[in-house]
């Protein structure tokens, strides 16, 4: 039987996605929902084989395709047409290709048409297709392309709706953007389009008029033309309620939230495209008032989605039960951790905040931390310490290719098992804090002093600090080396130890940076909860990358710790009774600083241990076929590697499509967040504000913003710009020293930024929510940290 090069596009659909592509099966899916859906036929994927196999997409002319193609076009009428591609990982869930392949509009006669339908075929192997199927690992050999051709529509009015709020995963909302003449202004996002949102019971809520810098119209002759708009063009309120109806229908026909594109002509509503929402959060929850205060610092130790290994060898087995045990042996509050991660088959889908529950055990563990005596002496001298490091050295030193399958599936478990002597710790000398701080809040409150807690308790007594400032002498030394600075800027992250070594005279930097990496490389790089990642030692790229954007000298040491000095030069508190008492409190304070934070840099010593177990236990699978690659043991079930006798026993099954499966799963969800910000934050907005968040202190400062998504760019930050960034770790300390202000999707003011800005003296606003989406570099904003504010200068 011929496969068919055309098909009308109310015969595609999913069942036949494969041949027309995502596009077009999106297209016949709305056609059969009832959906006003202009008129044209699909150029199947079977069509581009047969030229993808002759080696060219420019030889259309003159070739049977086009005599079939020609053919259809006139059978629509010849009129102006949109030419679009259809691949077959396109607009699909977790992959709509949005903006990678090509789209023609206003496209004229049969010549024009097939050049069309070339370009687009083309374009699957354009940089930036290539590029976003590579970050996703989606397989460029079984990509193939099919081509929509559309009856253009002469929109007076056009734009997208999402049948879900973007921003807070809001169900019961719909969100319509709209501007005058054809929606690609809107789509290319060069224009700022107009905003409404409709509820559930189609009332208009909320509407915002954009800014119609331009308007696309089409010519009649083809191609298309940019006018300046007139004044108040804006679609009608029965228009809106009407485009609302419509992507209800088409959301709940689809079975999931949709982004549809949609233009409306004399009056008549047309449906031009729908795909599912990608990076949609889940819907918000309504949290109680204590969830909510520990929830953010929660969830910013989870930067990225956990995979199965993580969440159960790493996170069930050991985070868990660390901060349930700190928790309730500090002050008998219960909380589980794990209950925090929503799974469905093993794979992360939702964060959900848990309530700390009180226990009968609370007036117990008060009147222990105020009557039994402080432990003497320093932590690292405590003997459960030195056990701790023990089993530490043990683990790293082994050699993860010499083990038996049993002795590497045990690794986690043992690494797991030795954490919970920090929590030991972490309970013996945290506790004794709890008396000064509070004793320390009363005096500050019943003087009018309690805005300064905070920033007494900063500390330079931390081992990040001490980082820090061995990166900041590394750095200056290479600074001072003839060619140094450009042989670090010019030289690949991943090769500078060894260009360093190669240079004369330079080969001591390259030893120290060793040392550093000896000392500190179980640091994490994404999270103390994601061994998956790379630490500094397994890849270095993060130390290269502090170490260039700290190579110009301009790091600050930190500002002096002068805060206690002020508070005792008030009369009262200064007094010969009261002075003595408030020094030790704070010193009692600094102290739990101090504790949490090398204790956290403490739990990240097996982490290469781990990594490097799990990641030999896959290759070992990927060897013996029970695996498609190597990485996906991180899909796989703990439980299930430590019963298995070897590799050998978990090949011949299911499991290798199993955990590709579950990654995949774990690939679409991508990007999208693991809880709304609605649920963690107040998003109504503030009057003359940006965004506003959780104030942090450290009074106001102006700059210009630099977003930083993740470690590989860190160099960017310049000095006296505003660092913005989704969340932060130990590991982001330095460019503290060079940020004149801070400002934190996620997190409270007892969270990582917000000390490490207090230490610095900076403002930081925490809990902005969506301010890497809503800022922009380069952009000039002010930062009041105090108040929690990030103004535009105008409103400063």
């Amino acid at each position: 039987m011929e496969k068919p090069q055309i098909l009308p596009l109310a015969l595609a659909s999913q069942d036949n996605l494969n041949v027309v592509g995502g596009k077009a099966a999106g297209l016949g899916e709305l056609i059969k929902l009832g959906e006003n859906v202009p008129p044209g036929f699909v150029v199947t994927t079977d069509a581009y084989e047969e030229f993808r196999s002759a080696g060219s997409f420019t030889a259309l002319s003159g070739t049977k395709l086009a005599e079939v193609i020609g053919a259809a076009y006139r059978e629509l009428g010849s009129p102006l047409v949109a030419v679009r591609s259809s691949a077959t990982a396109e607009d699909l869930p977790g992959s709509t290709f949005a903006g990678q392949q090509e789209t023609y509009l206003g496209i004229s006669g049969e010549r024009q048409l097939f050049r069309a339908v070339e370009d687009c075929w083309a374009s699957l192997y354009s940089d930036r297709a290539r590029a976003y199927r590579s970050e996703r690992k989606i397989d460029e050999s079984v990509m193939s392309m099919g081509v929509v051709v559309q009856s253009m529509v002469d929109a007076d009015f056009a734009g997208v709706m999402f049948t879900a709020d973007p921003v807070t995963g809001g169900r019961d909302h719909i969100v319509v953007e709209s501007n005058p003449g054809l929606g690609e202004a809107v789509v290319s996002g060069m224009v700022t389009a107009d905003r409404a949102v409709i509820d559930s019971k189609g009332r208009i809520i909320e509407r915002r008029a954009g800014l119609a810098g331009t308007v696309i119209k089409l010519n009649s002759d083809g191609g298309t033309r940019n006018e300046t708009p007139k004044e108040n063009q804006q679609v009608s309120e029965e228009t809106l309620r009407e485009i609302a109806e419509a992507g209800v229908r088409i959301r709940e026909g689809f079975g999931r939230p949709m982004d549809i594109e949609w233009a409306v002509a004399n009056g008549d509503l047309l449906i031009l495209q729908a795909r599912p929402m990608t990076a949609l959060p889940p819907a918000p929850r309504n949290i109680g008032p204590l969830a909510r205060k520990v929830a953010p610092m929660l969830y910013e130790l989870l930067p990225q989605r956990p995979t199965i290994l993580e969440t159960e060898a790493w996170i069930d087995a050991g985070i868990a039960p660390l901060v349930a045990g700190m928790l309730h042996g500090i002050t008998g509050v219960r909380v589980d951790y794990s209950a925090c991660l929503k799974r469905e088959n093993g794979v992360v889908t939702e964060f959900i905040p848990v309530t700390p529950k009180p226990s009968a055990a609370i007036p117990r563990k008060l009147v222990q931390a105020f009557t039994q005596k402080a432990p003497t002496g320093s932590w690292r001298k405590d003997p459960l310490y030195d056990e701790y490091l023990r089993n530490c050295q043990q683990l790293n030193e082994l050699q993860v290719a010499d083990l038996s399958w049993k002795e590497l599936s045990e690794i986690p478990s043992r690494a797991t098992t030795s954490m919970q002597l920090v929590t030991e710790l972490r309970v013996k000398y945290l506790r004794q804090a709890i008396p000064a701080g509070i004793k320390l809040i009363l005096v500050l409150a019943l003087t009018g002093k309690l805005s300064q807690f905070a920033s007494l308790s900063v500390t330079a007594d931390t081992e990040t600090h001490r980082i820090n400032d061995d990166l900041q002498r590394i750095a200056k030394l290479i600074a001072e080396m003839p060619g140094g600075t450009q042989l670090l800027r010019d030289t690949e992250p991943e090769s500078t130890i060894q260009a360093l070594r190669s240079q004369p005279h330079m080969d001591e930097i390259a030893d120290q940076i060793d040392e550093f990496l000896a000392r500190y490389g179980h640091r994490e790089s994404a999270s103390l909860l994601l061994p998956r990642a790379a630490t500094w030692g397994d890849d270095p790229t993060p130390v290269i990358n502090l170490l260039r954007m700290l190579i110009d000298g301009t790091g600050a040491e930190g500002a002096e710790i002068d805060a206690l000095e002020n508070l005792i030069s008030h009369p009262l508190l200064g007094s010969r009774w009261l002075e003595p008492r408030i020094r030790r409190w704070v010193k009692g304070l600094r102290g739990f600083i101090s504790v949490r934070e090398d204790t956290h840099f403490e739990i990240t010593r097996t982490m290469p241990a781990v990594r490097s177990a799990i990641n030999e236990m896959g290759r070992r699978l990927h060897d013996a076929s029970a695996l498609e690659d190597p990485g996906d043991i991180w899909f796989v079930n703990y439980d299930l590697l430590r019963r298995a006798p070897g590799a050998a026993a978990l090949s011949g099954g299911q499991l290798a499509q199993i955990a590709a499966g579950r990654r995949r799963r774990h690939d679409e969800l991508g990007g999208a967040p693991m809880i709304s910000p609605a649920t963690l934050y107040d998003l109504s907005p503030v009057p003359g504000a940006l965004l506003h968040g959780t104030g942090s202190g450290g009074g106001r400062a102006s700059g210009s913003v630099r977003i930083i998504n993740s470690p590989e760019e860190f160099e960017k930050l310049l000095p006296g710009e505003v660092l913005v960034c989704p969340a932060t770790n130990p590991s982001w300390t330095p460019l503290f020293s060079r940020a004149a202000a801070v400002v934190v999707n996620h997190g409270s003011a007892v969270s990582h930024a917000a000390i490490v800005a207090r230490e610095y003296r900076i403002p930081a606003v925490m809990g902005c929510a969506n301010a890497t989406t809503v800022l922009a570099d380069g952009q000039q904003i002010i930062v009041d940290g105090d108040r929690g504010l990030v103004l535009e200068p105008e409103h400063g």
